[in-house]
Formats: structure tokens, C-alpha cells, sequence
């Protein structure tokens, strides 16, 4: 009863965007925004909810996998490769002992 009024778990066979949200596959095309409003609020809820609520900590557990992905990705594209003005062939020199 408190899911129905806090959070409407979608009907996969009601129509074919509840469909496409039950199976999670939504979670892509969401944007930043969006995708941390929703999983911040579902975190707060699986607090409230009794443990047999599955399909929330499966949606929590896939909402936190894009925004991770999507936190790489963003750490990746900022990374700057550093250009040395030394040569890159480096003559390993031996050294006697």
C-alpha cells in the first residue's frame, strides 16, 4: 500500500512504456538529472518499504550501475594525456656493478 502511494511499480503488461520501465531498459535514455532524482529517491524508500519489494532494489541497483558508468565515462573524457618534451626512444643505458 505505501509503494502505491509513494511509487507506482509499472504494470509490464498495462501498456508498452510500463513495459519498457519494468524491464529497466528506460534507464539509458534518462537524463543526468533525472537519473539521480529517481535513484536517490528510491534509496530513501527501500527504507520504508517491507524487504519483499524487489523490483525497487533491482531498479535502486541498475540506476546506480548507469550512473556509475556514466561517472567513468565522464572521468575518462576528461583525462589529458602529458606530452613530454624529451624524445620518446629512450636508450636503456647497462650499468656494471
Amino acid at each position: 500500500m505505501i509503494t502505491q502511494i509513494l511509487f507506482n511499480i509499472p504494470d509490464p503488461m498495462n501498456s508498452y512504456q510500463q513495459f519498457i520501465r519494468y524491464n529497466h531498459l528506460d534507464i539509458p535514455d534518462m537524463k543526468d538529472d533525472d537519473l539521480q532524482t529517481e535513484f536517490y529517491s528510491l534509496r530513501a524508500l527501500l527504507y520504508w518499504l517491507p524487504p519483499d519489494k524487489q523490483w525497487i532494489k533491482e531498479r535502486v541497483r541498475e540506476l546506480g550501475k548507469e550512473y556509475g558508468r556514466r561517472h567513468y565515462v565522464q572521468n575518462q573524457n576528461q583525462l589529458t594525456v602529458k606530452t613530454s618534451s624529451e624524445p620518446q626512444n629512450k636508450v636503456l643505458r647497462t650499468v656494471d656493478l
